[in-house]
């Protein structure tokens, strides 16, 4: 009778064992993955040079649609506050160096909207929306 108590209790240690490692094997691989997610982000964030601007041109355009509901928004750096002109709403913008070109006169449907910017350095073009996301324009 002890000899099938000890093959049952040697048996149970070998299956907690091997949950163990199997669970930390799993936690292992689970971090390292989030790792990675992480590092991708961070480069991918590193790469957007033109992410202020985008930024910058999204909270202008956001701030001119509190105030009311328009069709289209112009950046502009020749005006220092929110101006309406021809029928438009002009918001004060000046793009940074990073920025090759950014999108001028922003249009709304819907409360959707796209800008778009270019960049100085690499001439990669980016695009923010209403929500904030950061996406590469493909070619």
């Amino acid at each position: 009778m002890n000899t099938k108590k000890m093959r049952a209790g040697g048996l149970a240690v070998l299956i907690a064992a091997t949950g163990a490692i199997g669970l930390t094997a799993c936690s292992s691989d689970s971090d390292a993955d989030a790792t990675t997610g992480a590092e991708t982000e961070v480069s991918q964030e590193a790469a957007v040079d033109v992410a202020t601007d985008l930024e910058t041109a999204k909270a202008a355009v956001d701030e001119a649609l509190a105030d009311d509901d328009w069709a289209q928004v112009m950046l502009a750096s020749d005006v220092d506050s929110p101006t309406v002109k021809y029928g438009l709403m002009v918001m004060p913008f000046v793009p940074t160096d990073a920025a090759e070109r950014v999108t001028g006169t922003v249009n709304i449907d819907g409360g959707n909207y796209v800008i778009e910017a270019v960049s100085a350095a690499t001439g990669q073009t980016w695009q923010i929306d209403q929500d904030g996301t950061i996406t590469e324009v493909a070619e």
